[in-house]
């Protein structure tokens, strides 16, 4: 069994609708993956009809950007969470609304600074889906301030230009208790790209984390290593996911990064879902 617990559709920051990504995950031979978009459930319904015509299990999720101790951009991903459960969702649509006026400043500041931007398009683009600032990096690559995806954070959208609009966040505490009780179970997302990561572990373990991203495009044979050790360890899973946002970079694709059926068992055992 083939399974991928980290993508992104065009909900998101993804390229792909979720129906399209369905697709990629079965032609890749993926046979469970989540939908973990950031900071919403929302194109769950249209993955899970197209899911059910290909015979994948679809996975509910959700990628949820959370503070700790200062660390603003730490990502927890959310898995079998309950898309009905009323407390999680209101605290989503905060994390949206959030999402798009940070979005929309941002960009309103980069015009103002002489880089225009068609905001329109950018809204249409964007449309009912959740804002992020790889939106912002195609809007400036299309209007010829930057000449990749790469570029445009490193010359615009990075937290030491002016044009950085800081973005509230959710607890990480908070984030792994509320899921909790909508059913569901949490994994570190890319434990590499934070700051003392093993302390943040440990803290989050102890507030009920179940898991830790083992397994990402971004983590090299030594990252595993560490990570793994540190799940087994504190009694974490050792979760698995491509990242995927609709553009093949590296192992950043469907099947780039696949974990195992015995994965799967142990989170859906740790859901708390009837």
């Amino acid at each position: 069994m083939r399974v991928d617990l980290h993508s992104h559709s065009s909900c998101s920051d993804g390229l792909d609708r979720p129906a399209e990504l369905v697709r990629h995950m079965a032609y890749a031979g993926i046979d469970a993956f989540a939908l973990t978009d950031h900071d919403t459930l929302q194109g769950l319904p249209e993955a899970r009809e197209e899911a059910q015509k290909l015979g994948i299990e679809l996975i509910s999720g959700a990628e949820i950007s959370a503070d700790f101790r200062g660390q603003d951009d730490v990502h927890i991903l959310a898995l079998f969470v309950d898309e009905a459960n009323a407390p999680f969702n209101a605290r989503l649509l905060e994390r949206q609304e959030n999402r798009r006026t940070r979005g929309e400043r941002m960009a309103e500041k980069l015009i103002e600074a002489g880089f225009p931007l068609d905001l329109d398009a950018l809204r249409e683009e964007i449309g009912g889906g959740v804002w992020a600032r790889p939106h912002l990096a195609r809007a400036l690559v299309r209007a010829g301030h930057a000449a990749s995806h790469d570029d445009a954070f490193d010359r615009f959208l990075g937290r030491e230009h002016p044009w950085y609009v800081p973005s509230e966040k959710w607890a990480a505490s908070e984030v792994v208790r509320t899921v909790r009780e909508a059913g569901g179970v949490t994994s570190i997302a890319h434990a590499c790209w934070y700051k003392d990561a093993d302390a943040l572990i440990r803290v989050l373990a102890a507030d009920g984390l179940d898991g830790v991203e083992v397994f990402h495009p971004d983590h090299d044979p030594q990252a595993e290593a560490r990570f793994g050790n540190l799940a087994r360890d504190l009694g974490l899973a050792a979760t698995a996911g491509s990242d995927f946002h609709g553009t093949p970079e590296g192992r950043k694709h469907p099947g780039g990064v696949v974990g195992s059926a015995e994965m799967l068992g142990l989170l859906r055992a740790r859901a708390r879902r009837p």
